[in-house]
């Protein structure tokens, strides 16, 4: 099951960083809840420092896989992330969230959500831990323009 989860986050990882030069961050989050809802801070290059507020609602029934380290569960799902700064940003992203829990207890180990506009191009990850803290990144594609 940890192959599983580390297999998944890699393939989170590696697309974003093969085509880092395309997507840029735009904002860092840190704060306290649960992927249901969570509120911290932000800070970002376009919107300076701030708070975040966010809240993540499954839309599908779970696919779930258990093997011998615990049970993986993903579900279809949809995020509002809402950033303020200098100005106010938000957006409903659609993406899927997971929760793993080791084999033995029933206490979740943490929870990710991750996703995307089309629209607006935004991609977001948020990770929930089962101590109470949420940490993620809302990344976007950066226009011709913005390169370097």
């Amino acid at each position: 099951m940890k192959k599983l989860l580390i297999s998944i986050l890699v393939a989170l990882a590696l697309p974003a960083a093969a085509s880092a030069h395309h997507h840029g961050l735009y904002a860092r989050l840190s704060g306290t809840g649960t992927l249901a809802s969570a509120n911290g801070t932000m800070s970002s290059t376009k919107l300076g420092t701030g708070t975040f507020h966010s809240t993540v609602t499954a839309t599908g029934a779970a696919t779930t896989r258990t093997g011998e380290h615990g049970t993986l569960s993903c579900a279809p799902a949809t995020a509002t992330v809402t950033l303020t700064g200098t100005s106010t940003m938000s957006s409903t992203l659609t993406g899927k969230t997971c929760t793993f829990t080791r084999a033995g207890t029933t206490t979740a180990v943490g929870s990710l959500f991750f996703g995307r506009n089309v629209t607006t191009n935004l991609k977001a990850f948020l990770v929930a831990k089962a101590d109470g803290t949420v940490h993620g990144a809302v990344l976007t594609g950066l226009h011709h323009e913005d390169r370097d």
